[in-house]
């Protein structure tokens, strides 16, 4: 692009007429040259803020280049240099004069969690962007700060081509590497010796292969990087120690299975697998055939881990496992509520119905809860009482509430979904949705169809036993109009339920888990008489994620309300099945003149719950779970898979087709 010259000065108008062929106009050109020019004639305190400058050039501007604008004005700045030996003189003391008496250790250790914590290190994080920090100029990440601020600035380092990389480095004084490589030594025997802590804890230990202490690779990962930051060891076997680690992260992420998941157990392991991440970078600095590309690329790492420290960030990779975790047990759960067969599909329709009996009860129970004149806290106590109870007999009765479905149902629909992220077989998950679609709509009716003609049951027996309907007019009118589709908020409280259903299939996985991890079931079993205990333990392992679910939905309905009018807020739940028979009673109040007293607009209202629902806690749950297992990409080609097959095979999502024997497991 230009040929160097021998005058030590170069004016602006000769530099523009040099570079007219570079990728930036000539606006940019004099704005560099007064850069250069200014940082030339700088006094020695000055140099920084100079260099500041020519640094702020390179990252903040637009050039006509197929490559990014930053490295093509890089490129740019090492062409002028070579032009004008006088600017090269003076950008090459400037940086020799910004590293001198410069800490490296602490940048080369940045960006990395502290060991102390997933809460502790929320709070340091919170702290950093709350609260003034003092900034510390003996610590090069200062300079680095300056120089690159944003992720986006690794971006583009991480694509400077090799060449450039090695002109660029020729920049830096020589009497920079050696004091780097000892930084870059004494922080490889750091962040291992807090790798070694980590790995050795006793909550990982518990979930790694057995192997004695001397032989575990984080007992030995240490002591081979104090041997390389001595001189008598290699790199290469540091390497492949930290390789070993990384394999014993592994084998502890398959036994969480069987141990469970905490989010203490999730932080060491994220924390771990960026330590040996970063102790892969510093042996690339250290080792013998380090390049400038490869040192521009951990520049570029180090950029992004000092830039991305939200919390944001942070409880988004910690809690992703802990999710997946949570969610894989809810679908466990839920494959228990996908029919195939038309034999299950009818006993779907019989446990349904069992349940829509029981419901009954806990629909007049609830009115009488709610009648009294109680303190908030005790209506709350008895309705999540009541709730929590009802929904615990269905289970153990072995009967099924339809609303309970749709958000373990996905959980076990994005469980099918992983395992294909590249090719997806979309006609077994379209199947398996078909089957999802029927047992759902069968629970429904099943619940619908006898909470209704129980309800009208329980009032005739009521009314000969007392003389009087169960509720009076003004009580039934009140539940009448409470289920307006558009004059109450029925339609609203109705997604609101639908968002406390999928809270309750996250209270029912977080319990299973948590009792895996401690370990209860095997606790139980080794108590006496042990026939006995060992039967409650399997019986417990099978069921305690729906006594989770079960007790969790309780306390969200019957607390809500009261929490709704403690703050002031309107915030009340409409469960279909309650309300459906909560209308019914209060129809049965009424009689034949139930229409004139606003049956048909509640029965709207019915139809919108029911709706709303299912939805909302199908569509939360599914999101969370593909998104917990990495999955979000297959949404779009299923739809239309879907729609497909509701042309060609619509009979298929109300009713199971003959030939319909096995059902599709993950």
């Amino acid at each position: 692009m230009s040929l160097p010259v021998a005058a030590e000065t170069i004016d602006a108008d000769t530099l523009c007429r040099r570079f007219e062929d570079a990728a930036l106009p000539p606006r940019d050109l004099r704005a560099l040259h007064k850069r250069l020019t200014a940082l030339a004639e700088a006094a020695p305190d000055e140099r920084a803020a100079k260099l500041d400058d020519v640094a702020r050039w390179v990252r903040v501007g637009r050039a006509r280049s197929d490559e990014p604008a930053p490295i093509a004005r890089l490129r740019t700045l090492l062409d002028v240099l070579g032009a004008a030996p006088v600017f090269r003189e003076a950008l090459s003391a400037a940086l020799a004069s910004a590293l001198d008496g410069k800490d490296a250790v602490a940048l080369f250790e940045s960006g990395l969690p502290n060991d102390r914590g997933l809460w502790k290190e929320t709070a340091d994080r919170l702290a950093r962007r709350l609260l003034p920090t003092l900034r510390d100029e003996r610590d090069l990440g200062t300079l680095v700060d300056r120089f690159f601020p944003t992720a986006r600035d690794a971006d583009w380092l991480a694509q400077i081509p090799p060449e450039l990389a090695a002109r660029a480095a020729a920049l830096l004084p020589a009497s920079a590497a050696t004091p780097l490589a000892r930084a870059a030594l004494d922080a490889l025997a750091l962040v291992a010796a807090r790798t070694t802590a980590l790995g050795l804890s006793p909550e990982i230990r518990a979930r790694s292969p057995e192997v004695a202490l001397a032989a575990s690779p984080f007992f030995l990962l240490p002591r081979l990087c104090d041997a390389l930051s001595m001189g008598i060891g290699s790199a290469a076997s540091c390497r492949e120690q930290a390789a070993a680690c990384r394999d014993a992260v592994d084998a502890v992420l398959r036994h969480l299975e069987e141990f469970g998941v905490s989010v203490d157990v999730v932080y060491r392991i994220e924390v771990i697998g960026e330590n040996l991440d970063r102790i892969g970078d510093l042996l690339a600095l250290v080792s013998g055939e380090r390049s400038p590309s490869a040192v521009t690329a951990v520049l570029a790492r180090l950029v992004r881990a000092r830039a991305t420290t939200s919390v944001r960030d942070l409880v988004r990779k910690n809690l992703h496992l802990m999710a997946r975790k949570v969610i894989e047990r809810a679908g466990e759960t839920g494959e228990h509520y996908i029919t195939a067969t038309r034999r299950e599909w009818f006993g779907m329709l019989a446990s349904a119905a069992g349940g829509g009996f029981l419901t009954c009860g806990t629909a007049a129970l609830k009115f009488l809860a709610t009648a009294g004149a109680l303190p908030l806290f005790v209506e709350g106590a008895l309705a999540s009482a009541n709730y929590a109870t009802s929904f615990l007999l269905i289970q153990l009765f072995g009967f099924t509430l339809a609303s309970k479905q749709p958000s373990m149902t996905a959980a076990a629909l994005a469980h099918a979904l992983h395992g294909s992220r590249d090719e997806p077989n979309l006609d077994e998950l379209v199947t398996l949705i078909a089957r999802i679609c029927r047992s759902q709509l069968i629970a429904a009716i099943g619940n619908v169809c006898t909470v209704v003609p129980t309800a009208i049951a329980f009032h005739y027996l009521y009314l000969r036993w007392r003389g009087h309907p169960f509720l009076d007019e003004q009580a039934a009118a009140h539940a009448l109009d409470s289920l307006h589709p558009w004059r109450s908020g029925t339609i609203w409280f109705a997604a609101f339920t639908g968002f406390c259903l999928w809270l309750s299939s996250l209270g029912a996985g977080w319990l299973e888990n948590w009792a895996t991890y401690r370990r209860l079931f095997d606790a139980i079993a080794q108590k006496k008489p042990k026939r006995l205990t060992g039967w409650f333990a399997r019986y417990m392992r099978s069921h305690i994620s729906g006594f989770g679910g079960s007790v969790s939905l309780g306390i969200l309905l019957g607390m809500m309300p009261v929490v709704g009018k403690f703050l002031g807020v309107p915030l009340e739940v409409r469960h279909i099945t309650l309300s459906t028979g909560a209308l019914a009673i209060a129809a049965c109040t009424f009689g034949r003149a139930a229409p004139s007293h606003g049956l048909w607009p509640a029965i709207g209202g019915i139809g919108c719950i029911l709706a709303l629902n299912f939805a909302v806690s199908f569509l939360l749950a599914l999101g969370v779970a593909m998104r917990a297992r990495g999955v979000e990409h297959a949404g779009f080609r299923l739809l239309r898979a879907i729609a497909a097959r509701l042309v060609r095979s619509p009979g298929e999502f109300f009713f199971p087709p003959r030939g319909d024997r096995s059902t599709v497991r993950s």
